[in-house]
């Protein structure tokens, strides 16, 4: 049985989990920017706004490096897990350990990432019920003439 549904979904959310990666630097770049932090010192309306809500902007820019750094475990997760789930589908050996893998990721990256990589935790969710939920045909015994 051909398996080309869930390997395609399981590629596409390792690549859109690879993509996270590059939405986590840019936090931890942002947050690490001098020239950004400037910009948005001098804002007056940012400045009012961060005094009505009692924050400062190293607090702020703290709370981006966090972000950062959790995409960056979030995108290693989903691409562990895709891969693993990938190699395991490919040429239907381990239909039911992809589909595990696929779930596990699934519910990982979706949780971790607060649903901001909601993308690839719901390919992955897809992939792996379709690995549970497809069943391999009856294989027919055809008569032999003696």
């Amino acid at each position: 049985m051909k398996r080309t549904g869930e390997f395609v979904l399981g590629i596409i959310g390792i690549i859109l989990s690879a993509l996270t990666i590059i939405g986590g630097i840019f936090f931890m770049w942002a947050a690490n920017s001098n020239e950004i932090k400037n910009t948005l010192l001098e804002d007056p309306e940012i400045e009012s706004m961060l005094n009505v809500e009692g924050l400062d902007i190293e607090s702020i820019f703290a709370g981006m490096t966090g972000i950062g750094v959790a995409l960056l475990i979030v995108a290693i997760i989903g691409i562990i897990f895709g891969i693993i789930a990938v190699i395991s589908i490919k040429g239907n050996k381990s239909p039911k350990l992809a589909g595990s893998m696929f779930l596990v990721g699934a519910v990982l990256v979706g949780i971790i990432s607060l649903g901001t990589a909601f993308l690839p935790a719901l390919l992955y969710l897809i992939a792996g019920i379709m690995c549970f939920a497809r069943k391999a045909p009856p294989e027919t015994i055809e008569p032999t003439n003696f």
